[in-house]
């Protein structure tokens, strides 16, 4: 596994581990070519929040993530 993929997990899983314990999680920005698409494991009631706001769900989450990016 490439060190940048064990460093993505380690930080999610500390992330994770952040947001259960109620404490901001933070996001750690990982470089990726633009045509490159990343998974990303949330709550499911956070996606169900974010689906009730309509089409363009998906786009806008991006865009809110990339402007409050580290």
């Amino acid at each position: 596994m490439p060190p940048e993929k064990e460093d993505f997990q380690r930080d999610l899983l500390e992330s994770v581990k952040q947001m259960r314990s109620g404490q901001a999680a933070r996001l750690t920005q990982v470089e990726t070519p633009a045509a490159e698409e990343v998974s990303l494991r949330l709550p499911v009631e956070v996606i169900e929040r974010w689906k009730a706001t309509g089409p363009g769900w998906q786009q806008r989450m991006s865009d809110l993530l990339s402007k409050t990016a580290p």
